[in-house]
């Protein structure tokens, strides 16, 4: 099992293609793991490097008792790129993924080549009614674990998504320690870097589902921040496209990577 020990931190994670090339690295979100990569792996593998990992709290990394916060799983990136002597990479984000991607973005962008935002934001509290539903949902986690997370998947998969993979991915959640979710709830909560995107120099290429729980607003904030971004819109597609439309997302991956 692939580990990388970094400061007395234990992460997973896997690595294919040539180490002569710039790196793709896949970052994935609030209580998913590396597996969620696995379509972006078997597309990209033969002609990429690709290094997918978990986060700290995650799948099969350490999963320590304390905070979680964005600028934590910000710096562990950087010493995980140190640690494999990658001075330069492309980095994509799903959701909190794409939120650390943002913040290492904005801490180390000598290290980066481009970056890919994936249904994620600048900002997660738009507006009162998003901080109300963060609020409840911090006191719904308490009453009853498990209720909450049913309604949380409910709203992330949408309607018509197969009841069986709604069961499945109930299993993986559950999985997640509950001291880890409370805390990065929080983080996600507290994150805003909508004012500081103009700093952001690096070619940029936003990903978002047409019916999303995140506002397409969201997206359209980051390409008129980041001076040099586009925004591919997946029409049909819900939060979790990474699997949910895995051609697509990979396809326009390939064409942002391989443009000049």
């Amino acid at each position: 099992m692939p580990i990388r020990n970094i400061d007395h931190l234990k992460l997973y994670y896997e690595e294919y293609g040539s180490k002569d090339q710039v790196p793709i690295i896949f970052i994935h979100g609030l209580m998913a793991s590396s597996e969620i990569w696995k379509p972006q792996v078997e597309y990209f593998k033969h002609n990429r490097r690709i290094i997918i990992y978990d986060l700290r709290g995650h799948g099969q990394s350490d999963k320590p008792r304390e905070r979680y916060s964005i600028e934590q799983f910000s710096d562990d990136l950087y010493s995980f790129m140190n640690s494999l002597k990658i001075g330069k990479a492309i980095i994509a984000g799903h959701s909190m993924g794409g939120m650390t991607v943002l913040r290492f973005t904005l801490d180390h962008q000598e290290m980066l080549d481009k970056i890919i935002l994936i249904d994620t934001t600048p900002k997660s509290s738009y507006s009162l009614g998003r901080r109300l539903v963060f609020f409840i949902s911090q006191i719904a986690m308490s009453i009853n674990y498990m209720l909450f997370m049913k309604y949380y998947l409910n709203r992330v998969f949408g309607k018509g998504y197969p009841e069986s993979e709604k069961v499945k991915a109930l299993e993986k959640v559950l999985q997640n320690p509950k001291h880890v979710v409370k805390s990065c709830f929080s983080t996600i909560q507290e994150f805003d870097v909508l004012s500081e995107l103009n700093k952001i120099q690096v070619p940029t290429l936003i990903i978002h589902g047409s019916q999303s729980i995140n506002p397409l607003r969201q997206a359209m904030d980051m390409k008129e921040g980041i001076s040099d971004a586009e925004l591919v819109i997946i029409e049909g597609a819900g939060h979790t496209l990474t699997s949910g439309a895995p051609r697509k997302i990979c396809e326009a991956i390939e064409k942002f990577v391989l443009k000049g």
